[in-house]
Parts: C-alpha cells; sequence; structure tokens
C-alpha cells in the first residue's frame, strides 16, 4: 500500500538526479471457459484447485490485493482475467479497482494501463481486428475504473507502427515496450517518443531487460528486498546521469503472475520492496504516467518491428514458428492459417447478411462488447447501429435482428481464437491450443445457428495440416475430441 507522502513533484537534489524505480506487473488469464456451457472444465493439474483461475487467486492476485501492492505498482488487469475475478472473486476484484482510486486520489493520475482484450498478437492481426482489439480493451478499462486509460499493454510486448498508431488515434499516449526493439541503442531510465503517422507520437518505456529478467527467472535475486535495493538496484543507475542532476526511471516488468504463484511468497518481497528497500535505499516508487507527467519523454526512436519480448525473431514464436521452442514448430503456421480462414469466410457472410440490417457491421463490432457483457440494451445498441427502428420492426425484422446478434457474436468468439497463448507453446497437443479451436468451434455455430452455413468442413479439413509433434494428432483430432453438445448447434459432423 502507498506508505509516502503524495506528490506529483519531482524530487531534485541540488547536485544529484532523483531516481525512481517503476514496478510494472501485467496480470493475465485466458479465457478458459467452454464457449458452450460458459463454465470452466476442472483442470486437474491445478489440484486441488478446481482450476488455475483458482490456484493463482489464491497464491497471487488476492495476497497481492490484500496488502496494497495494486496500490504502488504500475500494472494491467487483462479483461478476460477481470471479468473472471468480478464474477468469482468479487472481493478482490473490488480491492484490485479501489487501489487503482487510491492511487489516483494520492497522485492524481492512475498507474493502470488498459490491455488489448484477448491478449492477441496485435503485429499478426489486421487493421480491422487490430482497431476492435484496441477498442474493447479500453471499453473494458473505462467500464471497469470509469475513466479513460492514456496507457494499453500490448500482448507480449509485441509491436507494429501500425498498432500504436491506432492507439494514438484513440487516447492511448504510452506503452512498454523490451529495449531490443528499439532500432538504435536507447537510455533505458528514461521514456521516447516514436513518431506515428500525420503527427501522432507514442511515448513508450523501455523496461530494464537485465533486472526485469533477473527478478523473473533468478530466484536468489528476489530473496531479499533490502539487499535487491541496496545492492542490485544501484549497479543499473547511470552514473553520469546521476551526478549531472538528471532524474532517471528503472523499469522492472514482469508477469503479474511472479509475485505469488511462479514464485511463491514473492507478494511479501514486493510488499517490502516498494514500502521499504527501495525507498530507504533512495529509490522513489513512482507509476509510469507519474513519471511521464513529471519528466514528459524529449528524444524520439524509430523501432525494429514486428517484435516482441519473448521471441528472438520478432514475433515467429506466433506465427509460422521458430527456435524459441522445442521440436516441430511447423504446426503453428497450419492452425493460424486454418483461423485465417475460418475468419475470412466468416467475415464474408458477416458483411453480407447484414448489410440490410446494420449501418456499419465492422463499427458495430467494435461497439459489441457492451451489448455482450449486459453493459448496454440492444435497443440502445440498435439506435446507433440499426438501419430501422426496433419498436416498428414487423416480425421478420425482428429475425434480421436475432441472426445479426447472432453474427456478432460470432465475431466475437473468432476474435478469441486468435489468442496468444495457443501459438505460445512448443506443442498443438495443449489445452492453450485446444481452447483456441473450441473458440473457432463456438462460432462455426453461430453462424450455423443463423445462417444455415456449413463452415465446419473446411475448417476441420485446413485443421488436418497442423499435427503435434508429440502425440501426432492433429488439428483436425483435437476438434473432434472437443465436448459434444447438442447435435442442432453444429452442421452434421462427416468424417
Amino acid at each position: 500500500m502507498i506508505t509516502r507522502p503524495c506528490s506529483n513533484e519531482p524530487l531534485l537534489d541540488a547536485e544529484t538526479g532523483h531516481t525512481y524505480l517503476c514496478v510494472h506487473g501485467h496480470f493475465y488469464q485466458p479465457a478458459r471457459e467452454d464457449p458452450f456451457t460458459g463454465q470452466i472444465p476442472n483442470e486437474l493439474e491445478a489440484t486441488p484447485f478446481a482450476n488455475f483461475n483458482e490456484k493463482i487467486t489464491s497464491e497471487c492476485y488476492r495476497p497481492n490485493a490484500e496488502v496494497g501492492n495494486f496500490e504502488s505498482i504500475s500494472h494491467d488487469i487483462g479483461p478476460t482475467l477481470a471479468s473472471w475475478l468480478e464474477q468469482f472473486h468479487p472481493d478482490v476484484y473490488q480491492r484490485i479497482l479501489a487501489s487503482e482510486r487510491i492511487h489516483t486520489q494520492c497522485y492524481g493520475i492512475s498507474n493502470a494501463l488498459a490491455q488489448a482484450y484477448n491478449h492477441t498478437l496485435l503485429p499478426l492481426a489486421n487493421a480491422r481486428d487490430k482497431r476492435t482489439q484496441i477498442l474493447w480493451g479500453l471499453q473494458d478499462f473505462r467500464h471497469r475504473y470509469g475513466h479513460d486509460a492514456h496507457g494499453m499493454w500490448l500482448a507480449e510486448t509485441a509491436v507494429d507502427i501500425e498498432s500504436l498508431d491506432i492507439m494514438a488515434q484513440h487516447g492511448v499516449t504510452y506503452t512498454v515496450l523490451a529495449p531490443w526493439l528499439a532500432a538504435t541503442p536507447v537510455d533505458g531510465t528514461e521514456p521516447y517518443i516514436v513518431p506515428l503517422y500525420n503527427g501522432r507520437r507514442m511515448t513508450v518505456f523501455f523496461y530494464n531487460a537485465s533486472l526485469s529478467g533477473g527478478v523473473s527467472f533468478d530466484w536468489n535475486l528476489t530473496n531479499d528486498a533490502d539487499v535487491f535495493a541496496s545492492s542490485y538496484l544501484p549497479n543499473h543507475i547511470i552514473a553520469d546521469r546521476f551526478v549531472n542532476g538528471k532524474p532517471q526511471l528503472l523499469l522492472i516488468a514482469t508477469d503479474g503472475e511472479l509475485y505469488g504463484h511462479h514464485k511463491p511468497w514473492r507478494d511479501k518481497f514486493l510488499d517490502y520492496l516498494v514500502n521499504h528497500g527501495a525507498p530507504e535505499h533512495g529509490f522513489e516508487v513512482c507509476s509510469l504516467e507519474r513519471y511521464m507527467s513529471m519528466y514528459p519523454a524529449i528524444r524520439e526512436v524509430q523501432l525494429h518491428v514486428p517484435g516482441a519480448w519473448s521471441c528472438a525473431h520478432g514475433v515467429a514464436r506466433w506465427n509460422f514458428g521458430c527456435s524459441c521452442t522445442e521440436g516441430d514448430s511447423s504446426w503453428k503456421g497450419s492452425l493460424r492459417m486454418a483461423l485465417i480462414r475460418l475468419a475470412g469466410r466468416s467475415n464474408l457472410l458477416f458483411e453480407q447478411s447484414t448489410r440490410d440490417t446494420l449501418k456499419d457491421p465492422w463499427a458495430a463490432r467494435d461497439d459489441y462488447l457492451a451489448l455482450h457483457n449486459g453493459w448496454e440494451t440492444l435497443e440502445n445498441f440498435w439506435i446507433r447501429h440499426g438501419k430501422y427502428s426496433l419498436a416498428s420492426a414487423d416480425d421478420q425484422a425482428i429475425k434480421r435482428v436475432v441472426q445479426a446478434q447472432q453474427l456478432l457474436e460470432a465475431q466475437y468468439y473468432l476474435q478469441y481464437s486468435f489468442t496468444s497463448c495457443g501459438f505460445f507453446f512448443e506443442d498443438l497437443d495443449r489445452i492453450e491450443s485446444r481452447n483456441n479451436i473450441a473458440f473457432a468451434r463456438r462460432a462455426i455455430s453461430l453462424i450455423w445457428q443463423a445462417l444455415g452455413i456449413d463452415l465446419q468442413r473446411n475448417f476441420v479439413r485446413d485443421l488436418q495440416a497442423s499435427r503435434s509433434w508429440r502425440t501426432q494428432r492433429s488439428g483436425a483430432d483435437l476438434y473432434r475430441t472437443l465436448p459434444s453438445v447438442a447435435r442442432d448447434l453444429l452442421p452434421p459432423f462427416i468424417k
């Protein structure tokens, strides 16, 4: 929790520059629910908990919320995680939101960032899907926190210029990137400006790779917060900036689940570090937005894109595969192509079938999250996006409204099918890839119910090309082993 006096004034000694520490936690869980039932199947690996969401909540989200760490650190909470916490652990959810309010009341500025909605690798998405992912993430943030987000976390810090430009168009002013994504050497203790199209710009913070990697992967580094603050942090101060009275920021960016789940008891390390260890050794704990408000970026930087923080080959890890994961990774390209082809067929049907009901189908999709989540009524949604009034619609017109809503729902699940987790790991035959395929099947079902058109046959045929190098099962095999549903929800299955 915040234990220091609240101030947004920069602190500078007459002779030496002030040094700030920001710890950013990226908190995220993919949607684990069966898209037909809305329930998470039991996950035996999480025993004694019913599923990993429950396990990680007990080990990480709850203890960090209870001790007040969300008040002091910079953080982003994935929309799929926030939705689950809101439903199943509302006390933890409310504590996290309250922590952001406390920080905002204290400093007049937020310490929370939005997140592109489905943790999609945005550089691999087309412009229309990038826009939807960014807008849904911003809408979700606004609904939960009650104000607009100024920062946005990109899944895997995966970035390209088009994504940054779309973010800037919608009010995002800063993000966090891996330092090797800078095209030229940078001073990682200050933010930079990335020039975009038509005069737009984005502030980027490059995290300290050595500190972030050490905190993530070196158990000994986080044994003692006092030792960490007195011995490790000072080694990363730039002496010239310090003696010349220039401020500098040390940014540690990691998965938030590190603090308690991946590393037991590190929630306590984090608590002591931000409230005692760092301040007592000359580091002022600060959020990214607060630092940016005091010391705006001055210098420009060009980026080496596309790139991400967990791949040495651009974004190949989530595209056609690379040596960042063991084994034959060619299944990734085949799975992605099957999903892209399904999305292409679905998109064409969506446009053709809603042209008489929706003013702009893609603008309607961009706004659909609020309707899906019950934040907006169908009547209000239709006033903005429908071509005719619901009040005066006859039976045939109402049927077209229902059809349009089913097709929008299909678009919703198609977005889920590109969740990055399905392409991150080494093998196809894992729960993450199966979940992506399951979300695609839900979209196929909705299109079948709305239009009576079978997209299943071609999708299963395309999935045949992706194959597990461990079990030899294909994507089509995984599709066939998904939980059974009512016969009328899917086209007849032809083996």
